[in-house]
This record gives structure tokens, C-alpha cells and sequence, in this order.
């Protein structure tokens, strides 16, 4: 008997909708599963996700030569994806960074076609009013055009509709099993539908579908959002080693419109220390609560302290949620001989989401692994011990 689909990709987030897209567009019969937005996340039960949002950095530049091949072969697409579907989702503002690895970021954005260089603490506060202290320990650099912000929700809306103009199905319910058949696997949604193969872009929620343990932490953070008065055009912002001792790592999307009619910017980061999630129901609580209120008051001082000349006439936060790994690239490979992974891209996923896609579909198709650049081995799915 032949199953419904060659392919089923669960998750409809900004892996999974590239990797529908890729595959319907190369002829393959496939259908794209999972849950919209929830309506309101204090009552619901997930699942959750992080692309419900108006904005994430895209950047070339990269200390990891991986993620800037990753990221450039996906930036490159965004005009023919914006182009052929009608929607925009990028914003060109630029990026300002502080890091410790500033001249290999700079050096792997230029080699692969972007415009970086190294810029001084007094050029960044003269310029974009960002106030970097004399003690941080690493240099400054800036990365023009096409660095800037995608939004995460129109940019899976484009993705989705060029999959459906290609052929591709959408169900749009949560997969709540996936089961092995001999000729094929059974996914239970709002309906049950059949495949040869299953992609998982599941996010957070790994490859707990199957039963495989992949060994990824869920980093639970807490977004602030704040609303700032009229001032000069401010771009994206990355500090590798904040100041405050509450946080290792943070990072902001300048003012952008969100649903509720309100620009803000959106900074975030790591907490110290980390929290995460050890299960689903982990997940749930912590988008059901709201987040950190330690955090939240951590980003806040954060915003203060870099923008000092900024007028914030608003604050409001929001739970979020990361899948990191040991290395932290992607997991994306096959965890049996039917299901393949693309999990685990350790915050750094959205603007390379075109490309990760697009190496999982690979794998789903008659083509298999055949990068040039890119080893397999690199994004090799490993579990816990």
C-alpha cells in the first residue's frame, strides 16, 4: 500500500516551512504538520515555540565559519523568496557587535561576501548612541547591509506559501505520535496521514515524537521589550560579554512594530545561571508564567546602561525558549532509518533557516547529503548518555 505523502515535515516554524518548501519546489509529494500561534500562552498547553515574533538579527559575520556559510547561502535567497511569494521580512539595519572574537567575525562575514569592519567605542556611541564601557574585554566591530532583522512570522508565512504554490500540503494541528509501519510511519494529528519519511523541526521538543533522546538543552529565557522615545536610528545589537553579572550574552532587534501596535526593541540573552527545561511540562509552565522576573529587571538595567541618551516611555517581557547543543550547531541526520532531525540550533537558527531546511530536505530526497563546504558529520544528531 502507498503512503499519503513521500515526506511529512512536523513543525510548522522556520526549518520546517523551508524544508517543505525546498522539497515541494525539487517535486517531492509532501505535507507540512503542525500548530498554529497559540491564542493566549498563560492558558495554553503548548506546544511553544520562539518564531512567533516580529524580529531576529540576520548577520553573515560569525566567529564559527559553519554558521557563516549557513547564513550567507540563506541571506542570498531572501530576495527570491520575498519576491515570489509577496511578502517582505528583511530589514537591512545593519549590526553592531562586541566580542572577544571580533577578527574571525570579521574575517568569515567578508569571505563569504559581507561588509564588515572593526569600528571604535567612540564611532558606535556617535553614531547609534550604543555606549560600550572602556572595561569590555573584547573590540567593536559593524556589519552593513543585508545584516539587519527578519521577522520571523512573515518569513514562515512566505515560506509556507511557496510550498503550497508548489504542491504541498499544510495540516495545521499538532502531531501527537508518529508510529513505524513496515512500508512506512503514521502520524496522529487532527487526522491520521502516512509517510515514507518524517522530517522533525520540532525545536524544544527534539525528537521526543520517536522516542529519541537527542542530547539538546532548553534554555528558558525571558524577552524585554521597550518602547523608546524619538531618537537616532539604532541598529542590531550583539555583546558577547555583558557587564551585568546577571547575564552571559545578550542581544536586541531595534524598534520594530509589533501586532499590538507598539515599536519596540527586543533585547534577550543568557541568564547566569542558565535556566532549563528537563520536560515538555517545564516548557508549558514557563510560557504559561511569563518568564523571569530577575531577568526581566537584568535586561531592563542592561538597555539603560548601553542606551544611555534613550527616552523608554514603555517595558513589557515574554517567555522564550532555546535549543542549544554541546557543539552548538544543529542536529540534522537521520535518527532512524525513516526519521531525520533538524533540531538544536542554538539561537542562532533563524536567519539560517532557509539553508537548514534545505540541508534537511536533502536527506529526504533521492539527492542525500552532497554539500561540498558543509560535512555531515558536523550536524551529526548525538544522544544522552
Amino acid at each position: 500500500m502507498s503512503n499519503d505523502y513521500q515526506v511529512a515535515v512536523i513543525g510548522r516554524g522556520m526549518i520546517g516551512a523551508a524544508a517543505a518548501r525546498h522539497l515541494a519546489e525539487a517535486g517531492v509529494h509532501v505535507v507540512l504538520i503542525g500548530a498554529g500561534e497559540p491564542a493566549d500562552y498563560a492558558t495554553s498547553t503548548g506546544p511553544f515555540a520562539s518564531h512567533y515574533d516580529q524580529g531576529r538579527i540576520t548577520r553573515i559575520s560569525s566567529a564559527s565559519p559553519v554558521w557563516a556559510e549557513l547564513a550567507a547561502r540563506s541571506i542570498e535567497r531572501y530576495p527570491d523568496i520575498a519576491a515570489r511569494s509577496g511578502i517582505e521580512f528583511h530589514d537591512a539595519r545593519g549590526l553592531a557587535q562586541a566580542s572577544t572574537d571580533t577578527h574571525a567575525s570579521i574575517d568569515n562575514a567578508i569571505a563569504r561576501g559581507g561588509k564588515a569592519r572593526q569600528v571604535d567605542p567612540t564611532w558606535l556611541r556617535e553614531t547609534t548612541g550604543i555606549a560600550i564601557s572602556d572595561n569590555h574585554p573584547g573590540a567593536t566591530f559593524y556589519e552593513e547591509a543585508p545584516a539587519g532583522v527578519i521577522n520571523p512570522r512573515q518569513m514562515v508565512a512566505a515560506q509556507i506559501l511557496l510550498a503550497v504554490r508548489a504542491g504541498a500540503q499544510t495540516i495545521e494541528s499538532p502531531a501527537i505520535a508518529v508510529r513505524s509501519r513496515r512500508d512506512g510511519l503514521t502520524i496522529e494529528c487532527s487526522s491520521a496521514v502516512t509517510a515514507d519519511q518524517v522530517i522533525l523541526a520540532t525545536g524544544a521538543y527534539g525528537g521526543s515524537l520517536v522516542g529519541a533522546d537527542l542530547a539538546i538543552q532548553r534554555r528558558l529565557r525571558t524577552i524585554v521589550l521597550a518602547e523608546l522615545g524619538p531618537g537616532r536610528e539604532i541598529p542590531c545589537f550583539i555583546d558577547d560579554a555583558p557587564e551585568h553579572p546577571d547575564l552571559d550574552g545578550i542581544y536586541w532587534v531595534p524598534p520594530v512594530l509589533f501586532p499590538n501596535g507598539r515599536t519596540m526593541l527586543k533585547i534577550g540573552g543568557n541568564s547566569l545561571p542558565l535556566i532549563t527545561a528537563e520536560s515538555d511540562a517545564d516548557i508549558a509552565a514557563w510560557f504559561q508564567g511569563g518568564g523571569s522576573e530577575a531577568e526581566t529587571i537584568a535586561l531592563k538595567e542592561t538597555v539603560r546602561s548601553l542606551l544611555p541618551d534613550a527616552s523608554i516611555t514603555s517595558w513589557d517581557h515574554k517567555p522564550c525558549v532555546v535549543t542549544n547543543t554541546e557543539a552548538e550547531l544543529p542536529f540534522i541526520g537521520f535518527v532512524d532509518d525513516r526519521v531525520i532531525v533538524a533540531v538544536g540550533a542554538s539561537g542562532a537558527g533563524a536567519k539560517s533557516s532557509d539553508e537548514l531546511g534545505r540541508l534537511a530536505a536533502t536527506l529526504a530526497s533521492s539527492i542525500g547529503w552532497n554539500d561540498p563546504t558543509l560535512d555531515s558529520e558536523l550536524f551529526r544528531p548525538r544522544f544522552r548518555t
